[in-house]
């Protein structure tokens, strides 16, 4: 069968809470997309045209929703902007920026952490809100700011390690951390909202490293929980009205608090292969699901397997009653075999229609 209505008008379904024609495609795809047309790992991360040009195109090419996201210091942000030092992906292996130094190294460099002054020529701010600037030419969903939870800027701007251990040793000292935190991500979702309206623009919130596999369901309550509520109400204050949603890893103890925090009207909530769709559902019944084909079958199963769990998630998402959109359940591999990532697209033509 063949597509009926643009992918515009499905997302616009979705958002208004009604079935589409057909389940919609969308994927995190940075690094696949750039090599996808000729570029480098490293260019999805230094050069914002070739960012947003290169998923267009790869979205274009497999049917998928437009979106960008627009972090251009990936989940090493923002370690540039309290000080420390990341390196773009440059080897063979490398798919995205690492921390090569992290602002705080000792207790005391803690209480030196502060919001920095003149936020739009900090680190890769100027070059996110140059992708943003020019993805707003363009149809689609731009996935910016990043508000990821504070336990991810720990971790870029103190290390995960460290950051654990002071969990539990000097737990003031994380508290005091997570506010400044808080407060620079509320302050940056101000100025972009000042720069572009908040229409147009979707924060990316959740993130990987409230993984229940790097602290307890206890330690997410405790620590980042009252944080995250606070972050999304204020954004929601400031108009922002689509949330993205990124639950990623093993976050299943954590549910119910995540629940508890304003994802939009509607969020869409991206969930791993750890997370069942259905606790989705249960969880967030008036939010769209996203997900959530394990990356490492894209990567490495025979494309039969692909397709067949593709088809086995579709059908189970789009029984969901906030609406769902087929994905990998992370970022799409950068060097996934190309006809693996098209069996996604056949699946979702063969299996996602609906009997509208």
């Amino acid at each position: 069968m063949s597509d009926t209505l643009p992918d515009t008008q499905r997302m616009e379904a979705l958002w208004n809470r009604r079935k589409p024609d057909r389940v919609p495609l969308m994927f995190m795809a940075i690094g696949f997309s750039g090599l996808n047309v000729g570029y480098t790992i490293s260019e999805m991360y230094t050069d914002p045209k070739k960012r947003i040009d290169s998923k267009r195109w790869t979205s274009e090419q497999y049917g998928w929703y437009p979106t960008q996201t627009v972090s251009f210091s990936g989940t090493t942000f923002p370690a540039e902007e309290f000080g420390g030092q990341i390196k773009p992906p440059s080897s063979e292996y490398s798919q995205a920026p690492i921390v090569i130094r992290y602002a705080v190294e000792k207790e005391e460099d803690v209480y030196n952490l502060k919001i920095p002054d003149h936020l739009e020529k900090v680190g890769a701010i100027p070059k996110m809100i140059e992708g943003i600037s020019y993805a707003m030419k363009f149809d689609g969903l731009i996935v910016a700011p990043n508000c990821f939870g504070p336990m991810d800027s720990a971790g870029s701007v103190i290390g995960i390690e460290r950051t654990c251990r002071w969990m539990i040793k000097r737990p003031e000292l994380i508290h005091y951390a997570f506010r400044v935190f808080t407060d620079f991500k509320i302050a940056l979702a101000k100025l972009y909202a000042d720069i572009f309206g908040t229409e147009r623009l979707t924060p990316l919130v959740g993130g990987p490293s409230h993984s229940n596999q790097i602290i307890s369901p206890k330690q997410f309550e405790q620590f980042c929980f009252p944080y995250i509520k606070e972050l999304h109400d204020k954004l929601r204050e400031m108009g922002y009205k689509h949330f993205f949603f990124h639950c990623c890893g093993e976050q299943n103890l954590n549910l119910p608090f995540w629940a508890k925090c304003d994802m939009g009207d509607p969020g869409i909530i991206s969930v791993g292969h750890e997370v069942d769709l259905q606790r989705v559902a249960e969880y967030f019944p008036k939010d769209i699901a996203f997900g959530n084909l394990e990356p490492a079958i894209i990567q490495i199963g025979p494309p039969e397997k692909v397709y067949e769990v593709s088809k086995e998630i579709i059908l189970k998402g789009k029984n969901i009653p906030g609406g769902f959109i087929f994905s990998a359940g992370c970022e799409l591999p950068p060097k996934a075999p190309p006809y693996n990532v098209w069996m996604m697209t056949k699946a979702v033509n063969d299996f996602g229609w609906y009997d509208n």
